[in-house]
């Protein structure tokens, strides 16, 4: 039972990207809907920008949304259904995203990573809808939803999201979302939508459109003319997507941004190790548990996450109770996992007194004793 405890706190530990700063949190509801976890994280501690809700009536929305998509739009719900049968389906309602600086074009985003977890081979759908777009209107949301766990959940499950560039990943959503909207009945004549199909087919889209001229396709007609058949269109962008394939276009492209990541990654790490920054040091840990814009690789990953709790930084030394409580990177030892989630504790990182507790079942009063000895220490 302890174990199993265990194994699930370390599923629920929040990279550091997603919006919590270097903050290790977890979520403070999660209910499982319709097959679906939704989730909310705890709210931010400083001063938003707009009125945040509450974490109940967030998830509240989420599960409206989710209603609305299952009632009227069965072609959304088939892709679902798919994604269910083979990962882990979430969506999470965070009040800390986006941060302030995206606030205004990030209403949603596809997270596969956005909690550390053990997945037993699974793939996980994620999608984090932040304190913005949890406030939208019900057939707007679940249009929202449709487009970063249909469009980009379907692109995971597939192996496109490593091999397609972003502008098309992005395109071939879009085209998901508007047929989610068509099912939810949204009004196609609309100013918001007119604009919104403008901006699909001249930005995201205009490689896609350019390329079905060349082959000769009425591409108006293929958009049907602000109607379009969109099972038609997405065979239409596989064929492009192939095309771009086989002429290199997208192997280059990804090839180049996966570089650019690499070499942020080693730029990073170089600085965490210069200035000796605790929370940098976690990041970098945690990146590399992960695998976020470096090869994944939990020994080398555990070795950054110790190195910022020797340095006394309580979310570490909560990380590191975790990995020494499941040997995950390191080898597994109650006693020291005792000991640090004692020292985050006593730091005054209070999630770490529930995992202490749980743990402090297992030990024998000598390992207790010692446990606290080295929790001193540090």
């Amino acid at each position: 039972m302890g174990s199993r405890s265990f194994a699930l706190t370390f599923g629920i530990i929040v990279l550091s990207y997603a919006g919590h700063g270097d903050a290790v949190a977890q979520p403070v509801l999660t209910l499982e809907h319709r097959g679906i976890q939704l989730s909310a994280m705890p709210l931010p501690n400083q001063q938003s920008d707009i009125l945040v809700l509450a974490p109940k009536t967030g998830v509240h929305n989420l599960r409206m949304a989710l209603d609305r998509l299952y009632k009227t739009s069965p072609f959304s719900v088939r892709h679902l259904e798919t994604l269910k049968k083979n990962g882990r389906v979430t969506i999470v309602y965070d009040a800390a995203f986006p941060k302030r600086q995206l606030a205004r074009v990030t209403i949603a985003a596809f997270f596969p990573d956005f909690f550390q977890r053990e997945t037993d081979g699974l793939k996980q759908f994620l999608v984090v809808v932040g304190r913005f777009g949890v406030k939208w209107e019900t057939n707007k949301l679940a249009a929202v939803i449709a487009h970063e766990l249909v469009g980009h959940g379907l692109q995971h499950f597939r192996g496109h999201r490593n091999k397609d560039r972003k502008i098309d990943l992005e395109c071939e959503a879009l085209i998901y979302e508007i047929r989610s909207q068509q099912d939810l009945g949204i009004r196609p004549d609309t100013n918001d939508i007119i604009r919104f199909r403008k901006h699909v087919r001249g930005n995201w889209c205009a490689d896609f459109g350019r390329y079905m001229t060349a082959q000769g396709i009425n591409v108006d007609k293929a958009w049907g003319y602000g109607r379009p058949d969109v099972p038609t269109l997405l065979r239409h962008f596989d064929n492009y997507r192939l095309h771009l394939r086989r002429n290199g276009v997208s192997a280059k492209a990804v090839a180049a941004a996966n570089a650019q990541r690499a070499q942020n990654f080693t730029t990073f790490k170089a600085e965490a190790k210069r200035t000796g920054s605790a929370k940098r040091m976690l990041i970098v840990g945690q990146r590399y548990l992960q695998g976020v814009g470096v090869k994944r690789d939990i020994h080398v990953g555990a070795q950054w996450v110790a190195k910022s709790a020797r340095l006394g930084h309580p979310p570490a030394q909560f990380i590191m109770g975790i990995l020494r409580s499941t040997g995950h990177g390191v080898p597994k030892d109650p006693v020291e996992a005792y000991a640090w989630l004692s020292a985050a504790e006593a730091k005054g990182f209070k999630k770490a007194s529930k995992n202490r507790v749980e743990l402090e079942k297992q030990l024998s009063p000598a390992q207790k004793a010692k446990g606290q000895q080295l929790a001193q220490e540090r």
